[in-house]
């Protein structure tokens, strides 16, 4: 079975920065496993190794900013501490052979100005500095020296927004988006994925409770998305209709000429000016929720985010691999309800009573229910994708086309998950449709990952219409 079609549109490009060297995001391919009806161990097995995969893919590579670059620019210095940068820019250059170990003393002797000068300690300056040191020690591969420069950094930041007062009104937005890229830095680095979790999280809060701060009526919506989380994972949603996506002509515009454009008459001052960093950060905590096999957090926290997208109005294109990558999700949690089915009636063979039992039995009706419901939506996502790119052919989806490619990886994503899910259901000539047409959109965009697990799934319609033409005979 697949469940790893989560495309990483998560660790998105952040705006430009002076110099910064910006990782192209990596991609999680499509899961080798066919889509079919499972049992016993080796439906826990499968889902065992989608877990691991999908988190190997998201947790591993993050963006590398350029943060130094960021700061050094815009910031003038005490004339004492300005007058050893230039030292430790000159023995970092060509013009001494690029000696980071020289540089990195001389930075350090610049901090050390800084705080007889009694610098501000959350200052861009007074950062900055601390930045350079810890680019000087990856320049020289000491990654953990580096690391707990950036902790420490992410611990000062948010020990500064949380006390009342300290940070004036006006700086706060500016120093959270601080606070995050230097949090994705240091996650970039570590090897401790719980540290990791919990760090994230509490930043995250942190970012989430000056937004509503700054607007009610997204507490509002924030408070009616958890009420409607927590009712399907409890079983009380017994049919998908309370379930909208997220992608259509409303939430998405285009120009005249049918390129997908930002709906700049949205009002998303509340997202500024860290919401990119803020995005970054959640998909990251939904790819921690994976490591840690919580899905239902891990699906709580996409579902909320794609509709956070919608209202911060975030590239269009990435609101689209977002949906798919929901999609994605959903199946898995019908995977997860599919085994907890399995476990139940492997029980029941060995003890006939537990079939007459009222417990097991609604139970199983429960499961059973939620399972339909995340496959009626997961289909749903996809295909709203792949509707509203039919529905607007003018749409230019080519990579040529576009700096973004998240849109053509999202419509390719979206129709191989339309495949798999009708080959699941034994409609055979239109998952094999559906999956040529996914090879053909991954060939023209060079969606390697894609491509390979699409022609593996038709290998397996194949194998399949082969099989029931036998049986016919």
């Amino acid at each position: 079975m697949f469940g790893g079609l989560v495309r990483r549109q998560g660790l998105r490009r952040l705006p430009s920065l002076r110099g910064a060297n910006l990782v192209k995001s990596k991609v999680i391919p499509p899961c080798r496993r066919l889509i079919q009806t499972t049992t016993g161990a080796a439906n826990f097995e499968r889902n065992q190794k989608i877990q691991k995969w999908v988190l190997s893919l998201v947790g591993v590579s993050f963006v590398s900013y350029g943060l130094w670059w960021y700061y050094w620019p815009h910031n003038p210095f005490p004339t004492s501490v300005a007058t050893i940068l230039r030292k430790g820019l000159w023995a970092e250059s060509d013009k001494e052979n690029f000696d980071y170990e020289k540089a990195l003393k001389i930075y350090i002797d610049a901090l050390d100005e800084c705080k007889h000068l009694k610098m501000d300690p959350i200052s861009d300056e007074y950062t900055g500095i601390e930045l350079k040191i810890a680019e000087m020690y990856e320049k020289q591969m000491m990654f953990n020296e580096a690391n707990g420069i950036y902790l420490e950094l992410s611990y000062r930041f948010y020990d500064a927004l949380t006390k009342p007062g300290l940070v004036p009104e006006d700086r706060r937005p500016d120093l959270i988006r601080r606070d995050l890229r230097v949090l994705i830095k240091s996650l970039e680095m570590g090897k401790d994925i719980s540290k990791g979790k919990r760090n994230l999280l509490s930043h995250l809060l942190l970012a989430q409770e000056e937004i509503l701060t700054r607007s009610p009526e997204l507490k509002e919506f924030f408070d009616q998305r958890r009420k409607r989380t927590e009712k399907l994972f409890q079983g009380k949603v017994s049919e998908s209709e309370e379930f909208k996506t997220f992608v259509n002509s409303e939430n998405i515009k285009l120009n005249d000429e049918g390129y997908m454009i930002l709906d700049l008459q949205k009002n998303s001052s509340a997202w500024e000016p860290f919401k990119e960093e803020f995005f970054t950060a959640r998909d990251l905590y939904t790819a921690y929720c994976l490591s840690d096999k919580d899905l239902t957090a891990a699906l709580s926290c996409k579902m909320t985010t794609v509709e956070w997208m919608i209202m911060a109005d975030m590239p269009p294109g990435q609101i689209l691999l977002s949906q798919a990558n929901l999609g994605s999700l959903l199946y898995l949690q019908s995977e997860k309800f599919e085994s907890d089915i399995y476990q139940i009636n492997l029980k029941c063979e060995e003890d006939e009573k537990l079939k007459n039992d009222k417990t097991i039995i609604k139970a199983l009706r429960t499961l059973n229910r939620n399972k339909e419901t995340c496959q009626s939506m997961a289909t749903q996502c996809y295909d709203s994708v792949v509707q509203f790119a039919k529905k607007n052919n003018k749409l230019r989806f080519n990579l040529k086309d576009q700096l973004d490619p998240s849109a053509a990886q999202a419509i390719a994503l979206s129709t191989y998950g339309l495949g798999v899910l009708n080959l699941h259901n034994g409609v055979l000539s239109k998952a094999e449709r559906l999956l040529n047409d996914s090879i053909s959109m991954a060939r023209e965009i060079d969606f390697t990952e894609l491509l390979k697990e699409a022609e593996n799934e038709l290998d397996k319609v194949n194998k399949a219409k082969s099989e029931r033409m036998d049986k016919q005979e």
